[in-house]
């Protein structure tokens, strides 16, 4: 039911410091969340189309609450991320500025659920999402779903939604850290599409067509034999 973490409890400030250290290297580059250019008009090629939808997380107070969804065409090892945002806060003499280092607050509309929404130009063919992690603490591979990329066509995918699975001992100001994620896909087509627009204008142009991915091989993880979140976690956000 629960994807499980690779990383050892107190390893997150550990990975946070290397982060931060390798941002320093030249040539050195953070995984970001591509999109089309909402100022510019959509002129699709006869071979690649357009995916969009939109990324959540509960609001909870931790320091890792950006999700990526990691994607992949079949038979490649490149992809690219789908990525929630990061809780704000007011500091440093500014509004509503991103808690997470190089991270995106939400997109207007999303705010209580950490949003963001996408819109991705891809080639045309099969993909796959096949992991999950928060930034700084990587989730374990995890069934993979299909989408696919319709040449010429625009399609909304879904809501990926992710929920943490928090492991916070009996410590009032303790933050805590993931341990697990439920990954789920949902049909937000009425909120988001209409989100889409105000963002993408260039989208008003172009019909959408749904095709929510079928999350079901998510839905099965208690078949794998992996504790149920209910028993392992001191604090579960299901969003």
């Amino acid at each position: 039911m629960a994807i499980h973490e690779s990383v050892l409890p107190g390893q997150g400030l550990l990975c946070r410091f290397f982060c931060m250290a390798l941002l320093l290297l030249p040539g050195c580059v953070i995984d970001r969340q591509a999109g089309i250019d909402p100022g510019k008009a959509i002129i699709l090629s006869p071979d690649t189309g357009i995916v969009v939808g939109s990324v959540t997380a509960p609001m909870v107070q931790h320091y890792w609450e950006i999700g990526h969804f990691r994607y992949r065409r079949l038979g490649e090892s490149t992809g690219g991320v789908l990525e929630s945002a990061s809780a704000t806060a007011n500091y440093h003499w500014g509004k509503n500025r991103p808690i997470e280092p190089w991270g995106v607050g939400p997109d207007a509309g999303l705010e209580q659920e950490l949003g963001r929404l996408f819109a991705v130009e891809l080639p045309a063919g099969t993909y796959e999402i096949y992991q999950l992690d928060a930034r700084g603490r990587a989730l374990i591979d995890m069934p993979p779903v299909r989408f696919e990329v319709t040449a010429g066509a625009v399609r909304y995918l879904g809501n990926l939604h992710v929920a943490y699975c928090l492991y916070a001992p009996d410590l009032p100001s303790y933050r805590g850290y993931i341990n697990a994620g439920l990954p789920s896909v949902r049909d937000q087509s009425q909120r988001d599409l209409r989100l889409l627009l105000q963002k993408f204008p260039s989208l008003k142009d172009k019909p959408i067509g749904t095709a929510i991915i079928d999350d079901s091989a998510w839905k099965n993880l208690q078949q794998t034999g992996l504790p149920s979140p209910e028993t392992e976690c001191g604090i579960i956000n299901q969003g």
